[in-house]
């Protein structure tokens, strides 16, 4: 598809199972008007089922979808950077191939960044999501890390963890994230909020996985937003210094 408005990425590993259905919302969307010049950019992560080949298929019947093949699995975060590598649309997407959350809301999202936002964030921790009805430990995991960020860098984000977002181009290009795993999510955030980018959130509440099995792996989640939140801890001290020093200046000149 030539100049698309908006690419939405979608990392996939070992999904055959969930495929017809994430197909067959897209296309309603497409059909229905609210994909209007989006293009949709698969990344098989290194699937050992028959996921790549589907998605070859689908590539083949649909000029508005691309797939880019891992030769091996490289982890979630390794799949985002790939995707934001091979987009070049002013509005980029990203979600989760499971459809735990709704990709009917995604163009939405779009139109608050057309309306000044940098980032548009999924936010199922925010007070006015309804209750989220996925796996306990997932739940768990994703809320009390969005707290704990939250906590660290002193702001009211209250969600960091969900891949369901919208970016612009511009944040894509210049946030550079290191995690090839699950806490890349939440780096991207850390990240684009320490640059002062403008973050929005949407009240959504995230689903049960409905076709296969997740493939997060806790410890290595778990790690990896340890390892995050000690630089954001580090970021968020040179902050307030720099600020404290700021103050300081100003009152001597004064």
């Amino acid at each position: 598809m030539p100049n698309p408005l908006v690419t939405l990425i979608v990392p996939c590993y070992n999904e055959l199972e969930g495929l017809p259905q994430l197909l067959s919302r897209l296309d309603t969307m497409r059909a229905t008007g609210l994909m209007s010049r989006w293009e949709v950019l698969f990344i098989n992560d290194g699937s050992q089922d028959a996921t790549g080949a589907v998605l070859n298929q689908m590539m083949d019947r649909y000029d508005w979808i691309r797939v880019v093949h891992h030769g091996k699995n490289r982890g979630l975060g390794a799949a985002i950077r790939t995707g934001f590598q091979h987009a070049d649309s002013p509005y980029i997407c990203t979600m989760d191939s499971d459809c735990t959350f709704a990709p009917e809301t995604l163009p939405a999202m779009v139109e608050m960044l057309q309306a000044g936002a940098d980032l548009v964030t999924a936010s199922p921790w925010h007070p006015d999501s309804e209750k989220a009805t996925c796996h306990p430990v997932r739940g768990f995991l994703s809320r009390s890390a969005s707290a704990l960020y939250t906590l660290i860098l002193g702001n009211t984000v209250h969600s960091y963890t969900p891949m369901h977002r919208a970016y612009r181009r511009s944040v894509v290009k210049r946030i550079q994230f290191k995690s090839n795993g699950f806490s890349a999510v939440a780096e991207i955030m850390v990240k684009s909020l320490l640059q002062g980018f403008r973050v929005k959130e949407v009240p959504m509440p995230v689903a049960q996985r409905q076709f296969g099995e997740s493939k997060i792996k806790i410890m290595d989640s778990i790690m990896g937003h340890l390892a995050l939140m000690k630089m954001a801890s580090s970021a968020a001290l040179t902050g307030w210094a720099k600020q404290r020093f700021a103050w300081g200046r100003l009152a001597v000149d004064e």
